[in-house]
């Protein structure tokens, strides 16, 4: 019951939402047919009070209001909305343009403007459209690295990421425990204690797609076996991904007599 309750209140509040985003989307446009015509409104019911000479000049200035709701449907509902609400601008406007406007070219002013105003619409909603998506791929990427990171984790071997500077981008608690913390150092350093990389080094092999496994031994005559490949990081770049198994104990078997 609680959680058909709770997943009742989804769509009512998706619903809720688009419902105010309507509305407000109503209030702009009325709000600006209101003001478009507000000074023949002013002359039909003999509001000399009011009778401002900026409500009778060209009205290239207050087309610039209907920027508002063609920028806002464009933000909020996208590409169709943008297409809609622009004509409706258009028809808003192409009254006063035939019939009512004394001045030079009023309609080619009005169809200039529409063009302008329905392109800054259409750019506004396809970028908003590319940001939403990036978003969401990077949120899957980001949630695809932190499964992976999870499964790594949890491995009995040593795992290292080390990106194509040579830093190391991820340990494991095994690999931690094995040479201590080094994230954000070089690999050179924190495996090798080396001030620079060394010379059988396969990380540029591997960023170039090579996939490679040998057996190491460290000065302390600890013996790992390692193996490398190619690995893409959430932020799309080419790093290397290693993983260590210590074979000191079975390497030391092999060697002791029967």
């Amino acid at each position: 019951m609680v959680e058909n309750r709770i997943a009742a209140k989804g769509p009512r509040r998706r619903a809720g939402s688009n419902f105010r985003r309507l509305f407000i989307l109503g209030l702009l446009l009325a709000g600006c047919i209101l003001f478009y015509y507000l000074g023949e409104l002013v002359t039909l019911a003999g509001w000399e009070g009011i009778r401002w000479t900026f409500l009778y000049g060209v009205h290239d200035i207050h087309r610039l209001l209907f920027l508002a709701p063609i920028i806002y449907s464009a933000y909020v509902f996208g590409t169709k909305a943008t297409i809609i609400i622009t004509i409706v601008s258009a028809n808003t406007m192409l009254p006063r343009a035939v019939f009512i406007s004394p001045y030079p070219d009023p309609l080619l002013r009005m169809l200039i403007f529409i063009a302008i105003a329905g392109t800054m619409g259409y750019l506004t909603a396809v970028t908003r459209r590319e940001s939403e998506r990036r978003q969401r791929l990077e949120a899957l990427l980001r949630g695809e690295r932190d499964r992976m990171v999870g499964i790594l984790e949890r491995l009995p071997d040593g795992v290292l990421i080390v990106g194509p500077d040579y830093r190391i981008r991820f340990m494991n608690p095994i690999m931690i425990r094995d040479f201590g913390p080094g994230i954000g150092t070089p690999c050179y350093q924190c495996l090798h204690k080396l001030e620079q990389p060394c010379p059988t080094c396969r990380l540029p092999d591997v960023l170039n797609g090579a996939v490679d496994k040998w057996d190491y031994t460290f000065p302390d005559r600890r013996k790992y076996e390692v193996a490398v490949s190619p690995y893409i990081d959430s932020d799309g770049t080419t790093c290397q991904l290693a993983t260590f198994r210590n074979i000191t104990q079975r390497m030391s078997a092999r060697t002791l007599p029967n």
